[in-house]
């Protein structure tokens, strides 16, 4: 009879260790600040990593929001999953899903000519997508929306 084996969920060292080689990787000023969450993304028992950057402003932000990385976790540690730039919180990790993964919905606003929305950030099978303001827009409404609010 099969037993189930737990998985191992990483921990917050890990993770921050994860955040710190990335932001080496990319030559991120050693002054970086962010806020990072941990929600379970392809429920697989992990929760995966979220971080979104705040300063220095002129290195992750723009007037309409700023970078956020995300990171798969794994029994070993996390791994780089996707950029996705701009947004600005807050977001809902919601309880929808595609391709196993949950969906994220964002707020875009900001762009000259472009009208403000909330859009879902969907996994295509590869990752989340670099540009949110390009997402058609979504009737979903953030202060309702069934998930785990983010980046409040």
């Amino acid at each position: 009879m099969p037993t189930d084996v737990p998985v191992h969920d990483p921990d917050d060292a890990s993770f921050m260790e994860a955040i710190s080689v990335w932001l080496n990787k990319v030559g991120a000023p050693p002054n970086s600040q962010y806020e990072f969450t941990r929600v379970d993304l392809d429920i697989d028992g992990r929760r995966d990593g979220l971080v979104l950057m705040q300063s220095p402003h002129q290195k992750w932000c723009m007037d309409y929001g700023c970078t956020m990385y995300i990171f798969r976790a794994h029994d070993e540690g996390f791994s780089f999953l996707s950029e996705v730039s701009p947004v600005r919180g807050p977001l809902v990790v919601m309880d929808s899903q595609t391709n196993g993964w949950r969906d994220i919905v964002a707020y875009v606003s900001g762009r000259s000519g472009w009208d403000a929305k909330n859009v879902a950030l969907r996994f295509d099978g590869k990752g989340y997508p670099e540009q949110p303001a390009l997402q058609p827009a979504t009737a979903v409404n953030l202060l309702e929306a069934n998930g785990v609010k983010i980046f409040p």
